[in-house]
């Protein structure tokens, strides 16, 4: 079936108002969020779930389990036995995410109610999803004054604002699929698209969401390995650190994630544009960085 999906980063400030002329620090909530419809074989829409996580690339791999837990048992919500979230959780982020990124969490929603969480979001996320479900406008905007008016009703005033911008832009069809990428770092913006067309084997959404996931984490991953290299260089760490074994696993990753990459481009036709992500340049481009950082003091360990 059709499918299509956006993953935004979001940012939600809530500012509680103490007096008319004065409020109290304002709490900050971020998050990544994809919307994950579930469709059956008539095109018709049977479950809607939410995936808020830590990283895009996190939200990006749920989401493609649920599409393919549902593609081969049906719904998921109301099943005799339960889907097993945290397990397939555990799995998506084993090896290097267990072992390296310790803040990494996930929370999933389906018509506002949390079916399932894992580590620390702030609890505003599960505050808006249920003002969301609520609010039938389709504006998060709307989603916002339902939320001011549930504090309001708990007997707090709170202002809110958000900010969002797009991550991940997913189209998918039965003969070719696009998929556009944002991803910002503190060096640059990078941006890319690619689409892959039918050869010999049939478009699998959950595959290209996968893929999307491989480009962002191996966009991520380079990143902190160029940025590590620099301070190896430099003398800011030794090659026993935790920073520098973070690097050493990263690099393995970064192989099995180029090799997920080169299977997907056998299995179909697929075109890039601008241009396919380089890791080996952006590794490059962040020791650059790095240097300047260093340069004028600002590069650490830790």
């Amino acid at each position: 079936m059709d499918f299509s999906t956006t993953l935004l980063r979001e940012k939600f400030i809530i500012r509680e108002i103490e007096t008319e002329d004065g409020m109290r620090a304002p709490m900050t909530a971020v998050s990544n969020r994809i919307t994950v419809p579930l469709i059956d074989s008539s095109g018709n829409i049977v479950e809607i779930f939410v995936v808020r996580s830590q990283t895009m690339y996190g939200s990006l791999r749920m989401a493609m389990k649920l599409i393919q837990t549902f593609d081969r048992e049906g719904p998921i919500a109301h099943r005799p036995i339960k889907f097993n979230y945290l397990e397939t959780w555990e799995k998506i982020n084993e090896d290097y995410e267990e072992k390296f990124n310790p803040d990494r969490w996930v929370a999933i929603y389906t018509r506002g109610k949390k079916v399932f969480e894992h580590g620390n979001h702030h609890i505003f996320l599960d505050v808006i999803e249920k003002c969301d479900a609520q609010n039938k406008s389709g504006s998060y905007e709307v989603s916002l004054d339902f939320a001011e008016s549930a504090f309001e009703k708990m007997g707090k005033r709170v202002v809110i604002t958000h900010d969002s911008s797009i991550g991940t832009v997913l189209t998918i069809k039965k003969d070719k699929a696009r998929c556009g990428l944002i991803l910002r770092n503190p060096n640059k913006r990078t941006t890319f698209n690619f689409t892959a067309e039918i050869t010999d084997h049939p478009i699998n959404s959950g595959q290209c969401m996968n893929i999307a996931a491989a480009f962002l984490e191996g966009i991520q991953l380079s990143f902190q390995i160029g940025m590590i290299n620099e301070k190896q260089r430099v003398g800011i760490i030794d090659s026993f650190s935790h920073e520098a074994k973070k690097a050493d696993s990263a690099r393995e990753r970064l192989g099995f994630l180029k090799a997920e990459i080169s299977a997907f481009e056998n299995c179909y036709s697929v075109k890039y544009r601008l241009e396919k992500p380089d890791f080996g340049l952006i590794i490059q481009d962040a020791e650059n960085f790095a240097k300047k950082l260093y340069k004028s003091g600002k590069l650490t360990g830790g």
